[in-house]
């Protein structure tokens, strides 16, 4: 590289000379040239002091635009197998182009004056030479009104072969602060990247941040970002930042980690991300008591996009609030909530070779508060290191997520005779639901759902713990409703992993013969759960001392969880003794679930339901309590319903079938889990289904994997 220009200090030297000569003035005179002398000496130190620095500035671009030119996705343009007969000249564009953005982000106020800034002989080196001229303060005394820097540098001896790529085209931490000096840095328009990535921004601004600012800890370095931005200046929203990069044919992963901005505490621990839209539509809650926000809908959203694309700016979408206009197309994963930073792995193939946008939205509320990203690394094939396992770690160390004994609120008895209360509201039973001793312990307190009635059978004594339990035959109560069986439904907020349930199952008919062991199931497979001959009558007396004639089937209960986007959902909370109303998967609410937890062929099971049946009780002799385990797979965040149900038709069961008590949920780990159950029930989700592969033109990308990351596509 070449020095700056010295001729001022021997400009300077000249001056000295000449005046130690000076023999025909006075004193005075002599004085002031001596004090202008020193001045200009003084000031020109300034001077060069300005131009050094401006130097080290065009150094530091020259550094970047060879490490661009260099990259293997960028020099595939040199490559006639691209472009033709233009290759050449589209290569030397797109470097003079990174040249031209990032001497605009250095903001110095000078001109590149330098025609050709970047050449290169096709096939061989290259070397990018710029110059510029620093306007002079004091020096103009000296007739030197601007002093010219330049630098040239050497890039390479020959650009990366052509049909390789290299082990990570694109990677970006946000550490290069130089435009701001750190702290808080909202950047316009470009910014180039710690590796040299040069990101087009859309929207209002793409905003740094260093580490303790927003986040008290960033994956990797002292910064991260923000894309629903403040940029100082009074207004704010969101924004997205797109790089291009050239990426051949085969396998590709995505990593970058994410954390939210804005505390749902509903949400609290667990991080809801997706491949596709319809994976995160569900979680529209807006209970944000902490601040800043208070009401805001989806404020930490960001998406990622991956788009074809040859021209100077991204594919674009309209974002969801407030219609701008945002860099991105085609949507390749989403994350909305999450309390601590998490890593994101995207398995991506790449089938028709060529430029690539890959951009990062801000898509939720416009509101200058979002959710973070750092350290996004795209690589060739697989990324080193393991994936960060994003189970909440506050499961892993109180692994008990939700406890029901039916105790609270205390139920005294309508019936003296046979120890039950008829009128037990299924919503006021929050068991451990918003409590410290919750896996959700800031989330708002949430009871059951009843159906078809909201109203339960509280039975009194002989409880499997303490003194309550639930029975699931509903009585002809007031003579103006039916006597019929209760469904006894509530959600949870899940991450990928595996869980345990665990209940109390008690027969309240014991029959004098047949059936005298206890008969349940706990994950039932395909095909016949319990056989026709259960179906006889049989001689039987309850609990309560009523015999007469009953049905094999009368104290069965059945179990079932249902991912609540596939189900009809019971809404919870209505008077007691009302009829119950379902959320349908198809958007009605209506009084009739079109989609019920509540139906399963006995002779017959259809393994692959939507609400699939994890466990199934008919008979436990004696009296006699037993305890239930069955272990459920989890492959997708979302509210998932627990569902406990009497089968049987209880018209004439004296009001008593099964009861349940001291219902469990325990989680177990991630779906990466040693030791993880092999009979656990994989609950089913919407599509795309996990580890399918989902197409788009270009590329294609594993939906969902169940691995992480996933096997190469």
């Amino acid at each position: 590289m070449r020095e700056p220009s010295l001729s001022i200090a021997k400009m300077i030297a000249a001056f000295a000379r000449k005046f130690r000569s000076a023999t025909n003035g006075n004193v005075a005179l002599v004085a002031s040239i001596s004090m202008l002398a020193i001045s200009l000496a003084a000031g020109s130190s300034f001077d060069l002091a300005r131009s050094y620095n401006a130097r080290q500035k065009l150094s530091e671009v020259a550094r970047l635009a060879c490490q661009y030119a260099g990259r293997a996705s960028i020099a595939q343009i040199d490559t006639a197998a691209y472009s033709g007969s233009n290759a050449d000249a589209a290569y030397s564009a797109k470097v003079t182009s990174f040249i031209s953005a990032t001497w605009a982000n250095q903001k110095l106020g000078l001109t590149q004056t330098n025609a050709s800034p970047f050449t290169f002989t096709p096939g061989g080196a290259a070397t990018v030479s710029l110059s510029a001229s620093v306007t002079t303060s004091f020096l103009k005394l000296a007739n030197m009104s601007a002093i010219p820097i330049s630098v040239s540098l050497y890039c390479y001896d020959a650009p990366t072969p052509s049909g390789t790529t290299s082990a990570m085209p694109v990677q970006e931490s946000f550490e290069n602060t130089s435009l701001c000096g750190g702290g808080w840095c909202p950047i316009q328009k470009t910014y180039t990247g710690k590796y040299g990535n040069n990101w087009t921004i859309m929207g209002y601004c793409l905003e740094v941040d260093q580490v303790g600012l927003i986040s008290s800890t960033v994956p990797d370095g002292n910064f991260s970002a923000e894309l629903d931005c403040d940029n100082g200046s009074g207004t704010a929203g969101n924004s997205s930042m797109s790089t291009q990069v050239y990426l051949t044919a085969g396998n590709y992963e995505l990593r970058y980690n994410y954390r939210s901005r804005v505390d749902y505490p509903n949400y609290n621990p667990v991080y809801i991300c997706g491949s596709a839209a319809s994976d995160v539509a569900w979680a529209n809650d807006t209970y944000s008591p902490t601040g800043p926000l208070y009401t805001s809908l989806r404020t930490n959203q960001i998406n990622v996009y991956l788009d074809e694309g040859n021209g100077t700016t991204p594919p674009t979408h309209s974002q969801m609030f407030g219609g701008a206009v945002l860099g991105g197309s085609n949507l390749i994963d989403v994350c909305v909530y999450s309390p601590t930073w998490v890593e994101r792995s995207v398995r991506i193939k790449i089938t028709s070779p060529g430029n690539y946008w890959l951009s990062f939205a801000a898509d939720g509320q416009d509101d200058s508060y979002g959710g973070q990203v750092d350290n996004i690394r795209l690589c060739s094939g697989t990324c080193t290191g393991t994936v960060q396992d994003n189970f909440p770690a506050a499961w892993v160390s109180s692994p008990l997520l939700f406890e029901d004994m039916f105790e609270s609120p205390t139920c005294y008895c309508t019936n003296f005779a046979s120890q039950i209360n008829y009128m037990g509201d299924a919503s006021t039973f929050y068991g451990t639901s918003g409590t410290s001793s919750s896996g959700w312990p800031n989330a708002s307190a949430t009871g059951w759902a009843a159906a078809p009635y909201n109203q339960l059978s509280v039975m009194f004594g002989n409880a499997y713990q303490w003194n309550q339990a639930i029975v699931l035959a509903g009585p002809n109560w007031d003579n103006a409703h039916p006597t019929t069986n209760r469904l006894l439904s509530r959600p949870f907020l899940l991450d990928p992993g595996y869980y345990k349930v665990t209940y109390g199952y008690l027969s309240n008919f014991y029959y004098q013969s047949g059936i005298q062991s206890v008969t349940c199931q706990a994950a039932p497979a395909s095909g016949n759960i319990f056989g026709n001959g259960y179906s006889a009558t049989r001689t039987a007396q309850n609990r309560y001392g009523l015999g007469g004639t009953y049905d094999g089937f009368a104290n069965l209960v059945s179990v079932f969880m249902a991912n609540g986007q596939l189900v009809s959902t019971p809404v919870i909370g209505g008077a007691l003794g009302s009829t119950t109303s379902y959320n349908n998967p198809d958007g009605t609410v209506t009084t009739t679930a079109k989609v019920p937890p509540d139906k399963v062929t006995l002779t017959s099971y259809d393994a692959t339901a939507s609400n699939p049946l994890i466990d199934v009780c008919l008979y436990a002799p004696y009296y006699n309590w037993t305890g239930r385990t069955t272990y459920v797979k989890i492959t997708k965040p979302g509210l998932y319903w627990l569902t406990f149900a009497g089968q049987y038709d209880v018209t004439n069961s004296k009001y008593v079938g099964g009861s349940v008590d001291d219902v469990k949920l325990t989680a177990m780990g991630s779906l990466t889990m040693s030791g993880a159950p092999s009979n656990a029930v994989t609950i089913p989700v919407p599509n795309p289904q996990p580890g399918a592969s989902t197409s788009f033109t270009g590329f294609q990308i594993t939906s969902d994997p169940l691995s992480v990351p996933a096997p190469t596509l």
